[in-house]
């Protein structure tokens, strides 16, 4: 299936790439074949073997220079990050014959730049696609912004089609392939992260470990906020987002009720599918999004949620760091838990909540793509093979300049060099942003087989059974820009507990009905009974 599926998506990426100029000639024969299981078996350990018969090809070019668009989980200095760069460069100008100009942005500048930037005709030549809105895969695809790159990649990134298989159909249309997922360990979860001193101090810690329910969650919070300073939650994004609004449900009061759903590619937070009657829906008006935010309004009426969450961009992570508050609910990965002991630099105490499945949502959620100002595509896939191939590349992008850092363990382990600590490093971000996981360095900590883990998860995971859908939007983009523009309006209120929920809600619903979600509703109903036909 995986090798019928890649061929008839490189077969139409060739095709389209003669009429629209994406590639400069026509690709060689694809390297095809294996499955995920084999996803880093092509070529030596670091990844070289693809590139040595095309890097001596190169040797006499003259050097491309790209430009990438970057996202990180935080605001980075510049002086961090130019040392990234340059130890990139000293990668990729070796290998691949390319210079790179990485430009950082931590999320909320990425999601307004990156598509000025494209508007603006600027030079970009590889990018991230991401779940922050206006920065999404589908926000990108649907306003033309995006290359279809299918035969680019048969010819220069190889293993990442091998590596892919089936996934890749998440970032395709009929007329080819226009992004490529990260390869990691999509199947996701939904977590609470406690601090463990706090839960210790107040003889929590067996309750936090124990509970199965929002409201053993809240008689803790409760604990927390009467016997500390602490905020006891925060909102873990930019959004005011106080337990996770897309894509799970959970409204029940039992953790084991609460679930993953599909959001069919929407990146805008309006859509969601019932998979027992393939019926469409508005996310916002769903029993299940309407319970999630009244439980948030009585905890913010209680004093147990942040009183700046609607409007407060920092993320939850960084405020557990620096010592403002005891809690964060969010989505994570197998491995989330020395991921966030790392980066927040605390012990902590972190509770599964419910298990996700792989939909085009998580697909579509981080990964690259090229977009149509770009002026050395070839060589920008050539950068992205190597985020998939090289382990030094992906490792430098996740932890930083090795030395200065981290340095390697005598167990082959990432850590931080002595007298380095998580509140001092220059550069930290996260292993899961950078292309393939599985091949990142792990960190201390991590078990040493945690690589191995996550890829027998991602191996044994649920896969939706629209993976693959991919909505066209042109017919209805007026609607959903306004329907967008009503959720900006009230859902971080919302979300946050800070608005009056019996007041806002109805007037958010009637805001969106008028603004046309019934007419979205409708068009994505009438292409899944399309899609879901064909599939028969």
């Amino acid at each position: 299936m995986k090798k019928k599926l890649i061929s008839m998506f490189l077969a139409v990426g060739m095709t389209a790439a003669l009429f629209t100029g994406c590639g400069s000639e026509e690709a060689d024969a694809p390297a095809q074949g294996g499955d995920s299981q084999q996803a880093d078996s092509t070529g030596d350990e670091n990844g070289e073997g693809q590139q040595e018969g095309q890097d001596q090809a190169e040797g006499d070019e003259d050097m491309a220079e790209i430009t990438v668009g970057w996202m990180t989980m935080a605001v980075l200095d510049s002086s961090a990050t130019d040392a990234v760069e340059d130890a990139i460069n000293a990668i990729t100008e070796e290998k691949i014959n390319t210079h790179v100009d990485i430009q950082f942005f931590d999320p909320n500048t990425y999601a307004t730049q990156i598509p000025m930037m494209i508007q603006g005709g600027e030079q970009l030549d590889l990018i991230m696609y991401t779940p922050v809105p206006g920065a999404g895969y589908a926000s990108f695809k649907n306003q033309g912004q995006l290359m279809e790159i299918g035969s680019l990649l048969e010819q220069y990134a190889p293993d990442v089609l091998t590596m892919l298989g089936d996934l890749v159909g998440g970032t395709s249309t009929s007329e080819g392939i226009y992004g490529v997922s990260d390869y990691r360990d999509l199947s996701g979860s939904y977590y609470i992260i406690m601090r463990k001193d706090t839960l210790e101090e107040l003889n929590l810690t067996e309750k936090a470990n124990s509970m199965s329910t929002w409201t053993e969650f809240e008689e803790i919070l409760t604990e927390v906020a009467a016997g500390t300073e602490l905020v006891p939650i925060v909102n873990c994004d930019g959004q005011g987002t106080v337990i996770s609004a897309v894509p799970y449900f959970l409204g029940d009061d039992s953790f084991a009720k609460n679930s993953g759903f599909d959001t069919l590619g929407d990146t805008f937070g309006l859509i969601t599918v019932d998979p027992d009657t393939d019926q469409v829906q508005c996310y916002y008006m769903t029993e299940e999004y309407q319970q999630m935010m009244q439980r948030v309004r009585d905890w913010y009426q209680k004093g147990l949620v942040y009183k700046d969450a609607a409007t407060n961009e920092e993320m939850g992570d960084n405020m557990i760091k620096n010592d403002v508050a005891f809690c964060v609910a969010e989505n994570g990965e197998l491995g989330v838990e020395n991921l966030k002991e790392t980066a927040i630099g605390k012990e902590l105490v972190i509770k599964k909540v419910t298990d996700n499945q792989i939909t085009t949502g998580t697909v579509t959620k981080f990964g690259f793509c090229v977009p149509v100002t770009a002026k050395e595509p070839e060589a920008a896939v050539k950068f992205l093979n190597l985020l998939y191939t090289d382990e030094q590349v992906v490792s430098t992008m996740a932890w930083g300049v090795e030395g200065r850092d981290w340095v390697r363990t005598d167990d082959g382990m990432a850590d931080y060099p002595e007298g380095v600590t998580a509140d001092t490093v220059a550069y930290h971000t996260a292993d899961f942003l950078n292309g393939n996981q599985f091949i990142t360095i792990p960190w201390a900590g991590d078990a040493h087989d945690i690589r191995q883990q996550q890829k027998t998860s991602l191996e044994n995971s649920p896969i939706s059974k629209y993976l693959g859908f991919a909505f066209d939007q042109s017919e209805v983009q007026n609607e959903i820009t306004a329907c967008f523009n009503v959720s900006e309006q009230y859902k971080k209120g919302l979300a946050a507990g800070s608005m009056d929920y019996e007041v806002t809600y109805s007037e958010f619903t009637a805001a969106l009905e008028a603004a046309g979600i019934d007419k979205i509703v409708a068009a994505y109903q009438e292409q899944l009974n399309a899609w879901l036909e064909a599939q028969r």
